[in-house]
């Protein structure tokens, strides 16, 4: 375990030359003990002890800018839900004095990034940032530390200086197979932010549901669905907590209920009318897999669909899926396919996808945005299943890796990642629903294996890392239900991504965990 930087107050005034009217407020009397290192997930990087506290009552201000000032309310908010306090939030007074809270963008720190944050807590509360969602994520800390105090009123004086080592960490839940309601997103999203996860992975579409309602297809959406007006609510509570939601839109396989809503849009072949992945009922009903884009009714479609949908969203990302298309033997029995490749002087069917995806790539940038596709092409699960292509997607892509055996060869390849491994030790899935158990079982994200052994691997090509929560076999299970296979994952995910671990043991973590509780208004 990394040793956290623990400094005494005095000896770090002899390191810093500008901030002496912080030290001396922070060290009131030598017979005080030094505070230690508060309990915050996920831990601290670095704390410098103080003597004393501050105390949180009636007739503190927050003081901040204009451009803070949501930051600033939200924050009073949560503390007022806390500790029954009511603070004032001032956006007129330049100056911190005695008693107040301010939040200030005149850090000018590269070292701690866009998201870090320092806290230097005297007689007043100074928090600073490079940009608004450190400031943000700084408040977050000084309310989990409120909340271990009995009387949500004392915060320990010293220095906090905080920074993620992952630019990009991640959460997906499957609303495809299963509709979560927004009071639940939102819910999720408020823990997101006490975690300090930064990016909200909606996987909207699936084999047997597709949640989003159209207005160029009307018939399209399925009975539970989320309306564009809950589409502007969810992101705008999001960006509240600087969470990001990227959006994903499954294609051209996982498209059973697309197919449902046009039949026309499959392939006629019988050899892609099953799957592997579809439940053995619909396999024998041949209803199909994914949409024949040989067609180009099914382009025109594809376009007219992600045009709609691609502006509605505030993301730099967009997510077309891109994976788990048939393997070699069911392609190469599908003479359309065959023809159309053949056509296009494709060695292999399966570059017919490649071409698909890069030419999807196109339409998402010229929307201002990126790409992202899971990783699928060259996949080979085993001798006979086989998933060959001479081409590969655009560079400009940024891959999801959840094949481990994949993974070096697409980083070796240039891709920017977001790692994701669907099972073994370092699992970051979470499939309740299939019946996984105990560590090895498919989809069991093993806590104690991340959080005691597993090392998060920082390069320059890997963007972050996903923990995802798949509904399979559970879609009838009420929302809540999947909390017990999750919540405490997150935590430990959190932690781990963010660069810090403050505790030894999973168990002495749970109990740092459950001494903090979560987010204001979050059951």
């Amino acid at each position: 375990m990394k040793i956290i930087k623990t400094i005494p107050l005095l000896v770090l005034a002899l390191l810093l030359t500008s901030c002496s009217e912080s030290q001396t407020n922070t060290v009131p009397s030598s017979s005080e003990k030094l505070n230690p290192s508060p309990n915050v997930i996920p831990a601290l990087q670095q704390w410098t002890q103080g003597r004393g506290f501050f105390m949180l009552n009636e007739g503190v201000l927050i003081n901040t800018s204009e451009k803070l000032k949501q930051i600033g309310q939200t924050f009073a908010q949560d503390i007022k839900e806390i500790s029954g306090t009511v603070v004032s939030v001032n956006t007129l007074i330049d100056q911190p004095t005695e008693g107040t809270i301010s939040l200030a963008l005149d850090l000018n720190d590269d070292e701690i990034g866009p998201e870090g944050y320092t806290i230097d807590i005297g007689v007043s509360i100074k928090i600073k940032a490079n940009s608004p969602a450190g400031i943000f994520y700084g408040t977050q800390t000084l309310l989990q530390i409120l909340t271990q105090d009995a009387n949500r009123h004392k915060l320990p004086k010293g220095i906090i200086r905080d920074f993620p080592t992952i630019k990009n960490r991640q959460y997906m839940i499957d609303l495809g197979r299963k509709y979560f309601g927004m009071d639940y997103l939102k819910k999720t999203i408020r823990n997101m932010a006490w975690y300090k996860l930064n990016a909200f992975h909606l996987h909207f579409t699936e084999w047997s549901g597709f949640r989003l309602k159209s207005d160029k297809f009307p018939e399209l959406a399925s009975k539970q669905s989320y309306s564009k007006q809950e589409l502007r609510e969810i992101q705008d509570y999001a960006a509240r907590y600087h969470v990001m939601i990227i959006p994903e839109i499954d294609l051209p396989a996982h498209a059973t209920h697309i197919i449902q809503y046009n039949p026309d849009f499959g392939f006629s072949c019988d050899a892609m009318l099953t799957a592997k992945w579809l439940p053995e009922d619909m396999n024998q009903a041949k209803v199909g897999w994914m949409l024949d884009v040989t067609k180009p009714e099914v382009r025109k479609f594809i376009h007219e669909l992600l045009e709609e949908f691609i502006p509605l969203f505030d993301a730099p990302y967009f997510y077309i899926g891109g994976d788990e298309w048939q393997y070699d033997f069911q392609k190469e029995a599908c003479p359309e396919l065959v023809a159309y490749a053949k056509e296009r002087g494709f060695k292999h069917t399966g570059d017919v996808f490649i071409e698909w995806i890069n030419e999807i790539n196109e339409l998402v940038k010229s929307h201002g945005k990126t790409t992202q596709i899971w990783n699928w092409w060259r996949f080979n699960a085993k001798p006979g299943w086989e998933n060959v292509t001479d081409t590969q997607p655009a560079q400009d892509i940024i891959i999801n890796i959840w094949n481990k055996p994949r993974e070096a060869q697409i980083i070796a390849d240039g891709y920017q990642v977001i790692l994701t491994p669907e099972e073994g030790k370092g699992a970051l899935y979470s499939t309740p629903g299939l019946g996984g158990t105990k560590p090895g079982d498919y989809g069991y994200f093993n806590s104690k294996y991340i959080y005691e052994q597993w090392q998060p691997v920082i390069s320059p090509q890997i963007e972050g890392y996903k923990v995802c929560l798949w509904t399979d076999g559970a879609e009838q299970q009420d929302e809540n239900w999947f909390d017990q296979h999750i919540e405490n994952q997150k935590a430990v995910f959190a932690e781990k991504v963010w660069g810090y671990q403050g505790s030894d043991k999973l168990t002495d973590f749970i109990k740092r965990k459950e001494s903090i509780g979560y987010a204001p208004n979050v059951q």
